[in-house]
């Protein structure tokens, strides 16, 4: 399977081998004949759109449009080369595959039906792959070896032209992810969507799914109602001890149903403390009364530094929610960036909600391993603001019809300072000889790794657009 990966806390490059980099693109560009297509019972078959490539766990391509029987049916699609990878991937207990259209194989259609988690049924269709699949694993005439690929025996590249195409597919980044956004406000709503893109940012590519779906659980309107109903129990009690206990409150909730208060997720947190009781007794207590659950959450640590475990991004997230209480963080963010042309006062906003503690950081005790006086980096602050706040007023902006608003949100991306650069940039930023600052803003950063995945990770080396400016041996 393309997808059968895990990522780190920052986009990497694609790891394929070079069979299925052959099939996956057989299919992205549709290199085989549309005429007389069939599924493997029968059924006629016309594709409209292969979807787009998804770069995370789940299916190969998201979003696709097929005609099976003359129905339109739009959804994912899974490549194997065998349809018996189906279930050797176990594709049928993971309900990420629940809306899988088509399953594209290649090799025998033999074995058993193709059922998703639900139940469903998954046509199969058998793709003319191109000649050389079967010897893809050493490099052909008609294929460049990744290895020695053109860009191995660059020297330099001509940067103001780099900047250029670079801010080029920045746009086209940018422009990608508020269209998604804005799908999500329209079947949501735009609370909903900016609470659901935090969790997002919290959660890196490992936990991203995790987090958003303990954002659907849990939503912002729910936890405002539980705190309404603490502070309305308070009584007279001191502010700083009613905002403590709000975040306490807010910890015990978030941990809880992402099962971090019972094994064996509890080990990422310390039990040893009498404040570690104090929070299970809350979560006890709160779980009953608010009849909340306790989720299957699939929680990755493996590679990935203790300051960005998502234990530690739960509490964090505490403190963050509080200090929003009892407003919209959207209608709060809305607003600034309605009010404010530079980026210094975006920063800032962002910086004091997302990073500044609210309470007990340093010496949390709940936290292992536990140093720095911030929430979040000023990596992960900038990545938040270029990659899901902008494109949020952007996709806000567009709703409205709203063409300055929306040229201001992406005006706005390109002066934001660099963020976490993914190690395979860095290494074009060595191989190209770039100069030290020349990522020195966010939005360059995002065109390169928009480049990376078009080019790099499918080894479209002759197509790569950065030949034209390249130096050369």
């Amino acid at each position: 399977m393309i997808n059968c990966l895990v990522y780190s806390v920052s986009e990497k490059e694609s790891r394929y081998n070079l069979q299925e980099k052959s099939l996956y693109k057989t299919w992205l560009f549709q290199n085989f004949s549309q005429i007389n297509l069939f599924t493997v019972t029968g059924e006629t078959l016309s594709i409209i759109d292969p979807g787009k490539r998804n770069l995370y766990e789940g299916p190969d391509f998201k979003d696709a449009q097929v005609f099976i029987d003359g129905k339109l049916r739009t959804g994912d699609v899974e490549i194997h080369i065998s349809n018996n990878d189906w279930n050797t991937h176990r594709h049928q207990e993971d309900p990420a595959y629940n809306k899988v259209i088509l399953h594209v194989v290649v090799g025998n259609s033999s074995g058993p039906v193709v059922r998703t988690q639900a139940n469903k049924t998954v046509p199969v269709f058998i793709m003319p792959a191109c000649p050389d699949y079967r010897d893809a694993d050493r490099p052909s005439d008609n294929e460049p070896d990744h290895v020695s690929s053109n860009c191995s025996s660059w020297t330099g590249i001509d940067e103001i032209a780099c900047e250029t195409l670079l801010s080029k597919y920045a746009d086209i980044r940018f422009q990608r992810k508020g269209l998604t956004i804005k799908k999500e406000i329209i079947r949501k709503s735009a609370n909903h969507t900016f609470y659901r893109l935090i969790l997002d940012g919290l959660g890196y590519s490992q936990n991203r799914e995790s987090f958003k779906s303990l954002a659907d659980q849990i939503p912002l309107s729910k936890l405002y109602t539980i705190l309404d109903q603490a502070d309305a129990s308070g009584g007279c009690l001191p502010d700083k001890v009613i905002q403590a206990g709000r975040i306490a409150t807010l910890e015990a909730i978030l941990l809880g149903t992402a099962g971090f208060i019972s094994e064996p997720c509890a080990k990422y947190v310390r039990t040893d403390s009498e404040y570690f009781q104090g929070i299970k007794q809350n979560w006890m207590q709160l779980k009953r009364r608010f009849e909340l659950p306790v989720m299957e959450l699939k929680w990755h640590f493996a590679g990935i530094r203790p300051a960005n475990f998502p234990s530690r991004r739960l509490i964090a997230l505490a403190q963050i929610i509080h200090k929003f209480y009892p407003d919209e963080p959207a209608q709060s963010w809305s607003n600034l960036v309605c009010t404010h042309s530079e980026s210094k006062s975006v920063i800032n906003w962002t910086r004091d909600y997302f990073q500044q503690p609210a309470g007990m950081w340093k010496n949390h005790p709940l936290l292992k391993n536990s140093r720095g006086n911030v929430l979040l980096g000023s990596g992960r602050i900038m990545d938040m603001i270029s990659n899901l706040f902008l494109p949020f007023s952007w996709a806000v902006a567009s709703l409205q019809n709203n063409g300055e608003m929306m040229d201001s949100a992406m005006s706005l991306s390109r002066k934001i300072p660099r963020g976490e650069i993914p190690s395979a940039i860095n290494r074009w930023k060595s191989g190209f000889n770039l100069s030290d600052r020349f990522f020195s803003r966010n939005y360059l950063v995002q065109g390169a790794i928009e480049v990376h995945h078009s080019f790099c990770d499918l080894e479209l080396c002759k197509l790569c657009p950065l030949e034209d400016y390249a130096d050369k041996q």
